[in-house]
């Protein structure tokens, strides 16, 4: 059986937070924009799923599919920064002010990315109901004259 002592498994995620914290703001911002939007994507499906069927479990196996997805996708969560990013500071690996830039711009990235999926969200999800009302009640006025 393979075991990793645990003093490995933090030399890793130092290392990790120490690549995390050397990415430029761009690469910050698109990957904490998708991930904000994943989640809302996935927190929608939970909710959509445990509606649906009645059953808050299903919503709740559902939810996980977004996280397993931002971590294949190598994406950045704030959240997931906190712990990571973090002991490059600790360690010394990185500087704070560097550490914070990194935090705050991930932030900002997953704010943006989780407004523009409920912006995009909420238009499609009442914008064609309402553009269906505009082209059918007329049609259906029209005919109920007709038969009148």
């Amino acid at each position: 059986m393979d075991y990793v002592k645990p003093i490995e498994v933090v030399k890793a995620k130092v290392a990790a937070g120490d690549t995390k914290a050397g990415l430029s703001v761009k690469d910050l911002l698109i990957r904490g924009l998708l991930s904000g939007a994943l989640l809302g994507f996935a927190t929608s499906l939970a909710f959509t799923a445990a509606a649906q069927t009645g059953m808050p479990l299903v919503g709740a196996l559902v939810f996980p599919v977004g996280f397993v997805m931002i971590v294949l996708l190598g994406l950045e969560l704030v959240t997931g920064s906190f712990a990571v990013v973090m002991l490059a500071g600790v360690n010394g690996r990185r500087q704070w002010p560097t550490v914070l830039a990194n935090l705050t711009w991930v932030y900002i990235g997953n704010l943006i990315g989780g407004h523009l999926f409920t912006g995009l969200f909420l238009y499609w999800t009442y914008k064609p109901v309402e553009h269906k009302t505009e082209t059918v009640a007329p049609a259906a006025v029209t005919e109920g004259l007709a038969q009148a």
